[in-house]
């Protein structure tokens, strides 16, 4: 059985996508537990939405428990552009695993994304410069990979594929097509925390099973006719309905003011919003629920809206049976599985790279598909049922 680390749900269910992309059973899990007959148990943490020593705290934890259950090896899936406690996280796990070198592969040249002498780049921008330095809960003012990962903990070292590796320390691997994903994965071994985003883990699993060849295809996706779209990223975006065709079978809710504007808001106005929603989906339509408002810089207001989206989700739930629950973002994903008590998942499609459908054990007719909040709906895949 191959582990997984993942730091938020949306990236643990990226992985999942990949493992079946390879043939494997895979099970999504939200603590360590034995689970037999599984090729891939990957345990999605929230450590990201956390501080470091609360994040160090769960990985050393988790680490631990997953070493008592022998896996082949335990590949950490970090942030695609390094945000979150990466440093922390990964000298938590060197020191539960007993290992002194960590080595970090993050670029992904499928979105554009690489790492060139040092400096993250997506479609040739530098990161800094991007929509990611204006993230408001990860702002990245850095497109250097060494002052992004770099700490008291561990300082970070930004090398090449044909480089010499240090026998300990905190590398980043310099990432800018395939090729150099395939060098990184033949230059890995036991003695070494492995760690990176999607690309490079499926790429290690290439190297594992032979399968030279991405064998991603994609597929179309109709959605049952009680769909709710969730979308909670506070990634700084416009918004994306790319593949998504807007027709008047379709109701859009967003976040009441007096919900975003006050941590203390009313109940009765939850209790009016979950009434609205249940009422749109009980004549068939599917909802689409927002924050379309502007951030402000009330700490905690990340986790504060994604808490108060589950309790919405969990409300709506306990009233009218879903057929199809979408999710936008990771912590939102993680927030609603926390209301829902959900702990388990079975993944069973993937629609596009990171976007990956799933049957919670304890809602198996119910099927919820993930995707983070940096990613592009796929285009011209998902379609609703007309009524």
């Amino acid at each position: 059985m191959i582990a997984v680390i993942a730091d938020d749900f949306t990236g643990a269910a990226e992985i999942g996508g990949i493992g079946l992309r390879h043939g494997l059973r895979v099970m999504i899990e939200t603590s360590v537990e034995k689970v037999d007959d599984i090729d891939l148990l990957v345990i999605a943490t929230n450590t990201r939405s956390l501080n470091e020593e609360e994040a160090s705290t769960a990985i050393d934890r988790i680490v631990k428990k997953l070493l008592m259950l022998e896996p082949t090896f335990i590949f950490k899936k970090l942030d695609s552009v390094l945000r979150g406690n990466v440093n922390a996280e990964l000298h938590a796990q060197m020191k539960a695993s007993g290992k002194n070198l960590a080595v970090v592969v993050a670029g992904n040249p499928y979105f554009k994304r690489i790492i060139k002498n040092g400096i993250y780049y997506i479609e040739d921008v530098p990161l800094a410069e991007t929509s990611f330095g204006n993230d408001p809960e990860y702002s990245i003012n850095s497109s250097s990979v060494v002052d992004l990962l770099s700490s008291s903990c561990l300082v970070a070292k930004s090398v090449k594929p044909t480089d010499e590796l240090p026998k300990s320390g905190l590398i980043i691997g310099d990432i800018t097509n395939d090729v150099e994903m395939k060098k990184w994965s033949h230059r890995l071994d036991n003695n070494m925390v492995v760690a990176g985003g999607a690309g490079f883990f499926d790429s290690l699993l290439c190297g594992i099973f032979g399968d030279e060849e991405n064998n991603y295809t994609g597929r179309d996706y109709t959605f049952g006719k009680r769909s709710l779209f969730v979308f909670g990223s506070a990634y700084p975006k416009p918004p994306d309905m790319d593949g998504l065709t807007l027709n008047n079978n379709i109701s859009v809710f967003n976040m009441p003011d007096e919900i975003f504007n006050n941590a203390n808001y009313d109940s009765m106005c939850m209790q009016t919003w979950i009434e609205n929603v249940v009422d749109a989906l009980k004549t068939n339509k599917n909802v689409f629920v927002s924050i379309k408002h502007k951030f402000c810089d009330e700490e905690g207001l990340s986790v504060r809206l994604s808490r108060s989206i589950g309790e919405l989700v969990a409300g709506v739930i306990e009233s009218i049976d879903l057929d199809d629950l979408f999710i936008e973002g990771g912590a939102t994903a993680s927030s609603i599985f926390n209301c829902l008590y959900i702990k388990r998942l079975v993944p069973f499609g993937e629609l596009e790279p990171g976007i990956i459908q799933m049957n919670p054990v304890r809602y198996p007719n119910l099927k919820v598909t993930t995707k983070p909040g940096s990613y592009k709906w796929p285009k011209n895949k998902i379609h609703f049922i007309k009524n």
